[in-house]
């Protein structure tokens, strides 16, 4: 029916980009890429969808700059002081850090605060390095007992791949070419478990689907049905 929307992927670029598809009684296909990020390609009734999306593969290059240049005028978030009161996201909720004096060195969840303690003087600088250490030890526990749970829902790779998790800039995660070590970024601690779960299944889906092409999308829907709700929930709050 004309007017109807339906969703779809796309690799552009090496990345998997959504999109949505319009039908319309035009007849020539137009392209919108919208400020949030959104694609839009509205095509005529009777395009088919291979010819719709050798065009978007074509005008790849523009979608994935317009992208870019929207996403400078987003909100920023402002740069951390570690100081009291300031809060900071652990499993998908917001944590407001206490600082206080103690004799040792300590971090810890307190109901809706993540409290540091430590001997000496207060300082940004050394509430930063405790906290970012305390994250790093939570990641690399729960996200390879995360790892470990998933990896029985896959029998046919075996045994769990390795894992190390570090702090990456521009994935949340990858899966080597053998399918023996999966790196995971240490911002996903920040993410609702839902999410993390999402990565690190779409990451051992690449085990036996190395490309985003349909077969992987099939695996990927069979391991993990509701996978598209949980990626746009990532999406949504990681920035």
């Amino acid at each position: 029916m004309a007017g109807d929307f339906t969703a779809h992927r796309i690799e552009l670029g090496g990345q998997v980009v959504p999109y949505a598809l319009k039908r319309s009684s035009r007849k020539t296909l137009s392209i919108t890429v919208f400020p949030d990020g959104r694609i839009l390609a509205v095509a005529p009734m009777s395009s088919d969808l291979e010819a719709i999306e050798q065009r978007l593969r074509r005008r790849g290059r523009w979608v994935l700059r317009t992208r870019r240049e929207f996403e400078q005028f987003r909100p920023i978030t402002p740069p951390r002081q570690y100081l009291p009161g300031e809060t900071h996201r652990y499993l998908g909720r917001q944590f407001r850090l206490l600082v206080e004096q103690s004799l040792c060195s300590d971090v810890a969840i307190e109901g809706d605060r993540i409290a540091i303690r430590y001997p000496g003087i207060r300082s940004a600088e050394k509430t930063e390095g405790l906290l970012k250490a305390w994250f790093q030890r939570q990641a690399r526990r729960i996200l390879l007992e995360r790892l470990v749970s998933l990896s029985r829902a896959f029998p046919e790779i075996g045994d769990a791949p390795r894992l190390t998790v570090r702090k990456l800039t521009k994935r949340w995660g990858s899966m080597s070419q053998g399918g023996t070590h999966m790196l995971l970024n240490t911002r996903l601690i920040e993410a609702p478990v839902d999410c993390i779960d999402y990565v690190i299944v779409h990451e051992l889906c690449h085990v036996q689907e190395p490309h985003h092409g349909p077969a992987f999308f099939e695996l990927l829907e069979k391991k993990l049905p509701n996978w598209e709700r949980r990626k746009n929930r990532l999406e949504k709050i990681m920035v």
